[in-house]
C-alpha cells in the first residue's frame, strides 16, 4: 500500500515539476536525444526562438544555430564536450525562427539513467541581447575614447611643430624689415616669405578645424547621388585637369545616405591628390563601384566598393596604413604641397558614415584608394556593368 502511496506521490511530483519547466518564459528549457532531436519544447523556448512545439519537435536542435557554426560543426562540439565532461556552457549568436538573431547563453547538461548510460542531453538557454548590446558600445565608446586620445597627443606632438614653423618665419622675416637693414629687394623678398608662412598656417588652421568638426558637425544625412559629387568636382578641376593634359574617367557610382559635404570633400581630397601626386606625362584618373554580396567571401553582409584610381607616383607597400595618420607626409613639403591632413580627413569621413578606407599602391605604378560602406547605407545600388 505505501508502494502505491509512492509512486502515485511521485508522478505528481513529476507532472508538477513538467508542468513548472514547460510554464517558464524567461528560458528556453528543453530536452535533447542523443543526437541532438528536440524532445519537448517550453513556453520561454516560444518566446525566445519563436517555433511552436508542432514546428520544432522532432528536428535537430542545429537549426538554431548560424550556417557558418554549423559549418564549423559547433553544435556537434557542444554535445561531444557535454557528454565527456557532464556540462558544457557556450554563450553566441542564435537564430530565431524568423531568421533575426540573439545571443544566448547556453547550458547544455548530460542526462543519465541508473545506470549511468546517457540518455539524452537537457539545454537551457537565456536571451542576454540586451547585455550583449551594452558590452559592445561600450566597448565601442571604450575605441573611441583610445582614437580621441590618440588624436591629441597627434596635435600635441605633431602639430606644436607644424604650427609654430610658420610663425618662426613670419617673426624671423619680420624682425629683420624692422631692422630695416635689408636692401628694397631683400625686404620684397622678406614680405613674400611672410606672406607664404601666413597663408600655409591658415591652411593648417582651416584643415585642423576640418578635421577636428568631423563627427560633432550635425549635418543632415541625404540620399546624394555620387556621380553627380565627382561629375561636379572633376568640372571644379577643369583648370588643373586641362594644364596637366589629364585623362578622368568616372564610371556608374550609387546613391548614398550621407552628408553631402564631407562626401564632396573626400572626393575632392582624393581626386586632386591623385592629380597632385603625379608626374605622368598624361595623369590617368578612374572612378568606380561594385556591390559585394553577403556570402563566405563577405560574411559580415553586403557592402559597396568605391575605388579612385591613378597612374601616379604611388608609395611603397609599408606606408598604406601611415599615410592616413595626422600630418603625415612621405614626400617633403617643397616637393609637394600641402598640410598632411587631407588623408585624414578622408579616414575620418569615411569612418564617420560606418565606411572603411585604404590604400593600395606601388612606386612609380600609381596608386588606388578603396573605400567601403556597408549595403545599408545605399539608397540605390551602383550599376557594376
Amino acid at each position: 500500500m505505501a508502494n502505491n502511496n509512492d509512486n502515485t506521490a511521485n508522478i505528481a511530483d513529476d507532472k508538477q515539476y513538467q508542468q513548472m519547466v514547460s510554464e517558464v518564459e524567461d528560458y528556453a528549457i528543453l530536452l535533447l536525444d542523443t543526437s541532438g532531436i528536440v524532445q519537448n519544447w517550453n513556453r520561454g523556448a516560444e518566446k525566445i526562438k519563436g517555433y511552436k512545439p508542432e514546428e520544432i519537435i522532432g528536428k535537430s536542435f542545429h537549426l538554431f544555430y548560424p550556417e557558418e557554426e554549423r559549418v564549423q560543426g559547433l553544435p556537434e562540439s557542444l554535445l561531444k564536450s557535454a557528454l565527456e565532461q557532464g556540462k558544457v556552457l557556450h554563450e553566441g549568436w542564435r537564430l530565431r525562427k524568423d531568421g533575426t538573431k540573439f545571443w544566448g547563453r547556453v547550458v547544455i547538461t548530460a542526462l543519465h539513467d541508473a545506470s549511468g548510460a546517457v540518455t539524452g542531453f537537457s539545454k537551457v538557454t537565456c536571451d542576454l541581447s540586451e547585455r550583449k548590446l551594452a558590452e559592445d558600445r561600450l566597448s565601442q565608446y571604450a575605441k573611441l575614447l583610445e582614437q580621441k586620445n590618440l588624436e591629441l597627443e597627434q596635435f600635441a606632438s605633431i602639430a606644436s611643430h607644424d604650427l609654430r614653423e610658420p610663425l618662426r618665419k613670419i617673426s624671423t622675416y619680420s624682425d629683420r624689415l624692422l631692422n630695416g637693414t635689408g636692401s628694397d629687394e631683400r625686404n620684397r623678398e622678406y614680405s613674400e616669405r611672410i606672406q607664404s608662412a601666413s597663408r600655409r598656417m591658415m591652411k593648417l588652421i582651416d584643415d585642423l578645424l576640418a578635421f577636428s568638426g568631423i563627427g560633432r558637425v550635425s549635418e543632415a544625412v541625404e540620399d546624394i547621388d555620387l556621380s553627380a559629387v565627382v561629375a561636379d568636382i572633376i568640372s571644379d578641376l577643369e583648370p588643373a585637369v586641362e594644364a596637366r593634359k589629364a585623362r578622368v574617367e568616372l564610371g556608374y557610382m550609387p546613391v548614398v545616405r550621407a552628408r553631402p559635404t564631407q562626401m564632396r570633400q573626400l572626393f575632392q581630397n582624393l581626386l586632386a591628390n591623385s592629380l597632385k601626386f603625379n608626374t605622368s606625362e598624361t595623369p590617368e584618373i578612374r572612378v568606380r563601384s561594385e556591390y559585394l554580396r553577403a556570402d563566405s567571401t563577405y560574411p559580415s553582409g553586403a557592402m559597396y566598393r568605391m575605388y579612385v584610381e591613378d597612374n601616379g607616383i604611388g608609395f611603397a607597400a609599408e606606408y598604406a596604413e601611415k599615410i592616413f595618420d595626422i600630418f603625415e607626409r612621405l614626400h617633403g613639403r617643397f616637393d609637394y604641397e600641402g598640410t598632411g591632413i587631407g588623408l585624414a580627413i578622408c579616414k575620418k569621413i569615411v569612418e564617420s558614415h560606418h565606411g572603411t578606407i585604404r590604400a593600395e599602391g606601388k612606386p612609380g605604378e600609381g596608386a588606388t584608394f578603396v573605400i567601403t560602406l556597408p549595403a545599408d547605407m545605399v539608397a540605390l545600388p551602383a550599376d557594376n556593368n
